[in-house]
C-alpha cells in the first residue's frame, strides 16, 4: 500500500535573515547619507547656530563639488558587499533546506534524502541583482538631492525649508534599503522553495500567508487555495511579489511516488 502524506509541518519563512538583512542594508544607506548630507548642508550655507540662515548665493557650484565629494567617500565597493551579499545568500538558502527536510520529515514519519537542485545559477544571479541595487543607493540619492534641492532653491523655498527636504531625503533613501533587503530575501527564499519542491516532483501548492496583519489583500484571499508551478498567478508564485513573505505548501505527492531516497 502506497504511504499518502500527512499534513505537513508550516514552512517558516526566514524572519530573522531578512531582519539581519535588513540592518546591514540600512547602516550601507545611512553611511552613505552621513558622507553626503553635511557637505550638502554646509553648500547651502546652512549653520544650525545662526536663527535665520540664508542660502548662499554660490549654492548650486558648492553643491555640485558636496555631491561629487561624498559620492567619493561612499563605502560600496564591490569587496566589500560581495562577501556580504553571498553570506546573506548562504544563509537563506540553509533556512530554506532546514525547512524543507522538516516540512517532508512531518508529512511522511520518515527521514527523506534529496539531491539538492543546481542552485548555483539561480544565486550568481541574485547576487549580482543585489550587488547592483545595493550600489544604486548613493547614486539614486545623489540624483534626488541634485534635483531636489535645486528646484526648491529655484521656487523660492527658504533655506529651513531645503534642509528638511534634504533630511527627508535621507530617510528615503534607508527606506529604499530596508524595501530591497526585504524584497529580496523573500524573492530567493520563494525561489529556492519552488526548485527544491520541483526536484522531487512536487507540481502544485497551497498558498499560505504570514497572516499577521501586514499582508495584503489579494494575498489573504489566496489562502489555502491550490496553485501550479507551471501556472503562476498573476503577480507570481510566493516570494516573487515585492515585499512577498507568503510560502508554498508542497501538495506531495505518495511516498512511493516521491524522487528521494527514503531512510527508515
Amino acid at each position: 500500500m502506497k504511504k499518502k502524506p500527512g499534513k505537513p509541518r508550516r514552512w517558516l519563512y526566514p524572519a530573522g535573515v531578512e531582519r539581519d538583512y535588513t540592518r546591514r542594508l540600512v547602516a550601507i544607506a545611512d553611511e552613505a547619507v552621513q558622507a553626503i548630507e553635511p557637505a550638502v548642508l554646509r553648500a547651502l550655507g546652512y549653520r544650525a547656530d545662526i536663527a535665520d540662515p540664508s542660502i548662499d548665493t554660490g549654492w548650486y557650484q558648492g553643491l555640485i563639488q558636496a555631491l561629487q565629494a561624498g559620492t567619493s567617500l561612499s563605502p560600496l565597493q564591490d569587496q566589500v558587499l560581495g562577501p556580504l551579499i553571498s553570506e546573506f545568500a548562504r544563509r537563506t538558502t540553509s533556512f530554506n533546506k532546514q525547512q524543507f527536510h522538516g516540512v517532508l520529515r512531518s508529512a511522511y514519519g520518515v527521514n527523506v534524502l534529496t539531491a539538492d537542485p543546481e542552485l548555483r545559477g539561480m544565486l550568481s544571479v541574485w547576487e549580482s541583482e543585489n550587488l547592483e541595487l545595493i550600489k544604486s543607493l548613493p547614486t539614486k540619492y545623489v540624483d534626488q538631492l541634485r534635483g531636489q534641492v535645486a528646484a526648491a532653491v529655484q521656487s523660492g523655498k527658504s533655506l529651513r525649508d531645503v534642509v528638511a527636504l534634504v533630511k527627508k531625503t535621507g530617510k528615503v533613501t534607508k527606506g529604499r534599503a530596508e524595501l530591497i533587503a526585504r524584497d529580496q530575501i523573500g524573492k530567493l527564499n520563494g525561489d529556492i522553495t519552488q526548485a527544491r519542491q520541483q526536484g522531487i516532483g512536487v507540481e502544485e501548492y497551497r498558498w499560505r500567508g504570514v497572516l499577521d496583519g501586514r499582508e495584503r489583500s489579494e494575498h489573504v484571499a489566496r489562502e489555502g487555495k491550490t496553485y501550479r508551478w507551471d501556472k503562476p498567478p498573476e503577480d507570481g508564485h510566493p516570494g516573487q511579489p515585492i515585499r512577498c513573505r507568503c510560502s508554498a505548501e508542497a501538495v506531495l505527492p505518495d511516498l512511493d511516488d516521491l524522487n528521494a531516497l527514503i531512510v527508515h
